[in-house]
């Protein structure tokens, strides 16, 4: 009886999905479907578009806005258990739960972006003559609960998807700030259907306002790229996140009726930053593996 055939053997291994095929596609779409679905008694109830008989009640919003934005770290362990089975998913959330990656990578998280926040604020019209300190203390002092709420429940676990999986891949045939910026695109337009809703707290009153927003977003994107590459903690990237979304709670109560509330130029400082890291860094936004010269040189081991 002859041995099988080599041929017949390769036929016995099972060929990789459609997912492991196409990764970063399968990713975003998986993000892109959770988050929106998840959402939809929010965009597509009482509050949103009325097509369902769904109250726009704090309790549903309070259930529906936390689940869809856990869309693209969902996509990405789906994704990379597709890819890579459970080891890669073991290495995925070890870059999300190690703590160690160095102090000042704390101190960038958790008070250089408060920092920037509040130096754009100021840079800003009018947010001076508004400061108050009515209501300041108590925000203040709530301020530890909701920055964690952030983290496991709100904005922060997004980076598990956008810059723990999908800036290392496209950066793979991209430059890191070509990567960052595609992302900053596609991250904006997720949070499209919360556009049609009547209380997402995002000013959107006229196309000029989707527009800032949307830079914002992508200037946000390039920092988060920074922070993601030069710490090599994809935790860093979601601590700073939550530090965005907690200070400008903060300034709002601080400066209100300002254009810090009104309007998107809360970002100012966020754009400011992005520009210059952009120009400092070369557009390799830390990632040394794409610097070229006497540095990358030297990183490289002997």
């Amino acid at each position: 009886m002859r041995p099988p055939s080599a041929n017949a053997a390769c036929q016995t291994v099972k060929a990789p999905g459609i997912v492991a095929r196409h990764p970063l596609p399968s990713f975003f779409v998986i993000a892109f479907a959770f988050s929106w679905i998840a959402w939809c008694p929010w965009w597509l109830g009482q509050d949103g578009l009325g097509l369902l008989p769904i109250p726009g009640s704090i309790q549903v919003l309070a259930l529906v806005n936390p689940l869809g934005i856990f869309g693209p770290a969902i996509a990405a362990f789906i994704v990379t258990r597709s890819m890579e089975g459970s080891a890669g998913v073991r290495r995925l959330w070890a870059s999300v739960t190690t703590l160690r990656f160095g102090l000042g990578w704390w101190g960038v998280a958790l008070l250089g972006i408060p920092a920037l926040l509040l130096i754009g604020a100021l840079l800003l019209p009018g947010p001076v003559e508004s400061f108050t300190t009515n209501g300041l203390g108590a925000v203040l002092l709530i301020y530890p609960a909701q920055f964690l709420g952030i983290v496991f429940l709100g904005g922060g676990m997004e980076e598990v998807g956008w810059r723990g999986f999908a800036q290392p891949r496209l950066q793979k045939k991209h430059s890191p700030l070509v990567a960052a910026l595609l992302i900053g695109v596609v991250w904006a337009a997720w949070h499209a259907p919360l556009f049609l809703t009547k209380t997402w707290d995002t000013p959107r009153s006229n196309v000029a306002q989707v527009f800032l927003y949307a830079v914002v977003v992508i200037g946000l994107s390039v920092i988060m790229a920074w922070i993601r590459n030069a710490s090599g903690s994809t935790l860093a990237a979601v601590l700073a996140h939550a530090s965005v979304n907690g200070t400008l709670g903060v300034l709002v109560v601080a400066f209100p009726g300002s254009l810090v509330e009104t309007t998107n130029w809360w970002g100012l400082g966020i754009i400011l930053a992005a520009a210059v890291l952009a120009l400092v860094t070369k557009g390799h936004l830390g990632d040394t593996n794409k610097m070229a010269g006497p540095l990358a040189k030297s990183a490289q081991p002997a």
